[in-house]
């Protein structure tokens, strides 16, 4: 991550100063509020396997076709950086605020997605990480997304999704990722 380590550092920090979460480990381990929630674990398991997902994804392709580019830099401080606006989002005094009058300001007023492209260019991060957290997520439906971009939006759904599979996941937080998964059940006696 040349030079975009201490950005991403200084993101996160900036992002939790503007909750009331103390670090990242407090953020729950869910893709959206109640939904795709794991069963135990917080995001820093979901950020780590995503930033892993996606270099995986590079180097497979760079493997295989020597003559792509990709910025593995930008890759891995996006995937680093994608959820960067859930601090906000999973705040729940703003949870708690929009509910009691999305009338105001909507139900979030910004999706982790904005808000996170938000925090990257205000800590002065390239705005090529701040599209791959705006474009990671369903907004991304609406603009072309980069390839850096690209590879990380499918880490990070590929990440939930076999995580789905594999159990993780509370069954009722399932909604939204299809009619085709039927989870597996977990071996409890591997727990931490």
């Amino acid at each position: 991550m040349i030079g975009y380590g201490s950005k991403v550092i200084e993101g996160w920090a900036y992002a939790i100063a503007g909750s009331s979460f103390q670090r990242i480990r407090d953020l729950p381990g869910e893709g959206n509020p109640n939904v795709l929630v794991l069963r135990r674990g917080d995001q820093t398991e979901h950020l780590r396997g995503v930033a892993k997902l996606a270099m995986k994804i590079v180097d497979v392709f760079a493997d295989a076709f020597p003559e792509t580019s990709v910025n593995r830099d930008i890759v891995l401080a996006g995937a680093l950086c994608h959820d960067i606006g859930k601090p906000f989002e999973f705040d729940l005094i703003n949870r708690e605020r929009w509910a009691n009058d999305p009338s105001q300001a909507g139900e979030p007023a910004l999706r982790h997605s904005v808000y996170g492209a938000h925090v990257c260019l205000t800590v002065g991060l390239p705005e090529e990480i701040a599209h791959i957290a705006l474009g990671h997520s369903l907004e991304g439906q609406h603009i072309g997304l980069s390839t850096e971009c690209y590879i990380v939006r499918h880490a990070d759904h590929t990440w939930w999704h076999v995580a789905g599979a594999l159990g993780l996941l509370k069954p009722v937080s399932l909604s939204g990722v299809g009619t085709m998964m039927r989870p597996r059940t977990l071996d409890d006696t591997h727990q931490k």
